[in-house]
């Protein structure tokens, strides 16, 4: 008997014939209509290209929905800076290099509000009609606020809903969206609150989340089950809607899923603060002067706001410390995030969340100090001005570099402060807020030391070993294709299919555990102590005898540690309040068990 072989081209047309014999469906907007497309890379994907979700957003102002026919879709990104401007210089290179850069030839705008949209084509009936209402996954990319964007280019597969797709069976909508970045979406201070708008990229975040709530059931979404996704910046950016006004306003997800939550410290909004120099440096950048003249900015050649927002990063290029982000502006972010958790200033009504955070997550933002002056240089720069030297000097007391485990050893003790005020102790206030539905993760693979910031988005969006490949290699291509295909290899056979099983599981119902049994266990909530237990180790499954996925106690987000870097925050805030009459001055936060934080 003769077998005859299908080439796969043929199934690719065959497929592609049998999705146009029924009507592609189409997204009518008030302000427009886009026609979907069967996605290049899997037919049982239907995607909606460069919709966009809100008007030219004014500049420096607040963006809105359109108010006027326009279904243009040049898909822009919003400006930024180039990644490879921003990393950090190290004494050699660790682990997976970043992923998340858009291609150096991506289209950028200022009119860039824009989002995809990937649905299963299974959802849909021959007239193109939705036949059932699925849950959506929002999606904010990372990028140390300042790069990034909802797609990659060039067919990278990175940030797409393939992977949720195929990992839920066809049975979730996946969005994902542009938002404002460097100065054009983050500059803030006082002059900014009364001209402009300070943290304009949360309201462009806020807006895209609107467009969900009100229009993804016009693709089949449910706009009542709706979960924020995000890595790093935008995990972070997911936390300040979690405390958005104080927790009064109701953020349009009912659950969430984090990695590696990060955001800058950035409170200093008093009149000519850190904030108000921040904008005074690039308004002289840009040519406006050191001036307060928001007007200049907004008339001036779009090529001086580039200029002067890549001089604001190359201004603290090899420090670590970025200069614009969420930062205090007295209405959204009222004051620096550690106190609204610890005040139960933050939305409540969360259904369930994972927060995941990788083992190794300061490497790439730590610099080369080599001594206590550099490492004292850094405090001036992170917590600065001499009302604060008090503060500085207890986090030099508690991080007390020629003691054990440093040992005289700057950078991995400046390593841990960085790690613990801007990333670990992040995940642990996200959990106090809410640990009855918190799924913990700790992500070490394929070691510890491997284990890099952003380096989890592989297991998250591969789509098998050779996408997997094209996803490192566009992000570096001199880290070496036969290196790629043994981590690819490796997350393929012993990472990916688990690792998204959890993920769709959630994305499906809120819970890693539901659907079919694909899981080795059930991934349990964390329970609380110190350190939390029963968290979700991911891992190298050499050597022998040593699984992939185990629950484990997770030593790096501490209550001790974490309560220390609260009160340092409850410090800063009052000791700003005492040179500004205008703000609010706290009481100290206490603990669950109403002990006062006091481990300085």
């Amino acid at each position: 008997m003769m077998i005859l072989a299908i080439p796969v081209c043929l199934l690719a047309v065959l497929s592609f014939a049998q999705a146009t014999a029924a009507r592609l469906p189409i997204l009518n907007l008030p302000w427009g209509t886009w026609q979907s497309t069967v996605y290049e890379k899997d037919s049982n994907v239907y995607v909606f290209k460069n919709v966009r979700f809100g008007a030219k957003p004014p500049r420096f102002g607040r963006s809105a929905f359109p108010t006027q026919w326009d279904n243009s879709s040049s898909g822009a990104a919003c400006y930024q800076v180039s990644a490879s401007g921003l990393q950090v210089p190290h004494d050699g290179p660790v682990g997976v290099p970043d992923l998340r850069a858009p291609l150096e030839d991506l289209p950028q705008d200022e009119d860039c509000l824009f989002l995809d949209v990937y649905v299963p084509a299974s959802n849909f009936d021959a007239n193109g009609n939705p036949i059932k209402a699925l849950p959506v996954v929002v999606w904010f990319y990372g990028g140390a606020f300042a790069f990034g964007a909802k797609e990659l280019g060039d067919g990278i597969s990175l940030y797409t809903g393939q992977a949720m797709n195929t990992a839920t069976h066809n049975e979730v909508i996946f969005v994902a969206g542009n938002y404002r970045l460097g100065a054009f979406g983050w500059l803030a201070g006082r002059y900014m609150q009364s001209s402009g708008q300070p943290n304009a990229g949360l309201y462009d975040q806020a807006l895209l989340l609107n467009w969900t709530n009100q229009y993804i059931s016009r693709v089949g979404g449910n706009p009542n089950r709706v979960s924020a996704w995000g890595e790093s910046a935008g995990a972070g950016s997911i936390l300040h809607h979690l405390i958005r006004e104080g927790g009064t306003v109701k953020p349009l997800f009912n659950t969430f899923l984090v990695q590696s939550p990060a955001f800058p410290w950035s409170w200093d909004n008093q009149p000519l603060g850190t904030l108000d120099e921040t904008y005074l440096n690039f308004s002289q950048a840009a040519g406006c002067g050191r001036n307060f003249n928001i007007t200049c900015l907004r008339n001036v050649n779009i090529d001086a706001l580039i200029n002067a927002n890549d001089y604001l990063y190359h201004r603290v290029k090899d420090t670590g410390i970025y200069p614009v982000g969420p930062s205090v502006d007295g209405t959204w972010v009222q004051t620096i995030p550690a106190l609204s958790f610890a005040y139960k200033q933050f939305y409540p009504a969360i259904s369930g969340a994972i927060i995941s955070h990788v083992y190794n997550e300061s490497y790439s933002f730590t610099p080369n100090v080599r001594t206590q002056n550099d490492f004292d240089t850094f405090l001036a720069e992170f917590i600065p001005g001499p009302a604060l030297a008090t503060v500085r000097s207890q986090i030099r007391s508690r991080y007390n570099c020629v003691a054990a485990p440093y040992r005289g050893d700057f950078k991995l003790c400046l390593a841990a402060v960085i790690g613990d005020s801007s990333f670990f102790c992040n995940t642990r206030d996200l959990y106090g807020a809410f640990p009855s539905v918190s799924y913990m993760m700790q992500y070490a693979f394929p070691t510890e030391v491997e284990a890099v910031h952003a380096s989890d988005l592989l297991p998250a969006f591969m789509n098998g070993i050779q996408d997997a490949v094209d996803i490192i290699l566009n992000a570096d291509p001199d880290f070496g294709e036969a290196k790629a295909y043994a981590l690819a290899t490796d997350l393929d056979e012993s990472i990916k299919y688990v690792y998204q099983a959890y993920f769709g599981a959630f994305a499906a119902s809120g819970n890693p555990n539901s659907g079919p049994p694909t899981r080795p266990f059930d991934w349990p909530v964390a329970s609380p102590g110190e350190s939390l237990s029963n968290v979700l180790r991911v891992q190298q499954y050499f050597p022998i005898f040593q699984r992939a996925f185990v629950l484990t106690t997770d030593k790096q987000n501490n209550a001790t540690v974490c309560g220390f870097w609260t009160n340092i925050a409850y410090q800063i805030v009052n000791a700003k309040s005492a040179d500004d009459s205008t703000t609010h001055v706290h009481q100290q936060p206490q603990t669950s068990n109403g002990a006062k934080y006091d481990e300085l």
